[in-house]
């Protein structure tokens, strides 16, 4: 559902667009890093584009970098953002930690 501003309906709380988990493989351990693989960081997928602009602002505040990718999935556009990529279990920990701390969750994705 889209939020729409107007003035008699009140402003809906804004809902993430469900993120595709076919890639996602959320490391347990640092098996598979340590081998060249490489990890993103995806910490939200919108609908609107202005949502995830604010996510993105909202990490930068944390002193991470992300970005905004858009994707074309099942005839819609979702705006994805994400951060990375990160060679290193340690590095990759440390990113997700100073998500978590600043109340923000993130699913780690394989690169392939």
């Amino acid at each position: 559902p889209v939020a729409t501003d107007s003035p008699s309906t009140p402003a809906a709380e804004p809902q993430p667009a469900p993120a595709p988990a076919a890639t996602a493989t959320p490391p347990t351990t640092g098996a598979g890093i340590g081998d060249g693989s490489r990890y993103i960081l995806q910490a939200g997928a919108f609908q609107a584009s202005g949502q995830a602009e604010e996510l993105k602002a909202r990490i930068a505040l944390l002193g991470l970098t992300a970005r905004v990718e858009s994707a074309r999935i099942n005839d819609r556009t979702v705006y994805r953002v994400r951060m990375g990529p990160y060679g290193t279990a340690g590095d990759l920990a440390e990113a997700k930690q100073k998500l978590a701390n600043g109340g923000l969750d993130a699913m780690a994705i394989k690169v392939e």
